[in-house]
């Protein structure tokens, strides 16, 4: 069995929309082959997604895997007093987003006013009941986020990805590669492929037996890939060719 997996913000997914090229070409893949997705995103901001059937899902960074039906294959939470103490210490200096294991909200110190299932909060007690999957820190800009990231491992059972102006915190054995190596051992797939455009999407590469980006990433992205194409309909066109 072979599969492809796609980041979805900027990969698959543009200004809300799934280019059309792109969803006919992911629809005929899936014929012989699974198609699912490997996202910074919670399981609750998935809604344009929800046209394609997917095979799978691997959310909050690796944190959360599911399987077609949405039935968690696996789940790494992170330490609650780590996510508390990131809570504190970062409140004044950046936004923040945490993902949860709630299916219908994610959490948030400033107003996403593009999603109706964020809630706002001001204080830890309000999400400390819930089992926390990622801190999301979100910084005025690159430069800013990259001095910051190191900063990081000093809380010691975590590891921060960029996202460009952003740093997405999970449990030390979570990422994105990692989900895509737990995916291809519980659906048995022979040859996985990956696609992605940030930072953030280096474990996915690495963890992928043949990986893409597009000519637009930033350069020492693009050095660490198979091949660098236009969007996805181009990648499953080459997939087509070399599986």
């Amino acid at each position: 069995m072979k599969a492809l997996v796609s980041d979805i913000d900027h990969t698959l997914v543009f200004d809300g929309r799934i280019k059309e090229d792109d969803e006919k070409a992911i629809k005929k893949y899936q014929k012989n082959h699974l198609f699912g997705v490997c996202t910074g995103r919670p399981l609750c901001a998935l809604d344009d997604v929800k046209k394609l059937d997917l095979d799978f899902y691997i959310l909050s960074t690796g944190a959360l895997i599911l399987d077609k039906r949405m039935n968690i294959i696996q789940h790494t939470p992170m330490n609650k007093e780590t996510a508390k103490n990131i809570f504190l210490d970062y409140f004044n200096q950046a936004d923040m987003i945490i993902q949860t294991g709630n299916r219908d909200i994610f959490y948030a110190t400033f107003n996403e006013e593009n999603h109706s299932y964020c809630q706002i909060v001001h204080h830890f007690k309000e999400v400390e009941h819930e089992v926390i999957y990622s801190v999301s820190l979100i910084f005025k800009d690159e430069m800013t986020t990259k001095k910051e990231l190191d900063s990081i491992y000093r809380y010691g059972d975590v590891m921060p990805f960029q996202n460009k102006n952003s740093i997405d915190i999970v449990s030390k054995d979570c990422s994105k590669g990692q989900g895509i190596k737990e995916i291809k051992k519980a659906l048995q797939i022979e040859h996985i492929s990956g696609i992605g455009d940030s930072y953030n999407d280096l474990p996915l590469f690495e963890a992928s037996d043949y990986c893409f980006t597009f000519h637009s990433s930033p350069s020492d992205l693009k050095d660490k890939v198979d091949v660098c194409v236009n969007n996805i309909e181009e990648a499953i066109g080459l997939l087509e060719g070399v599986e």
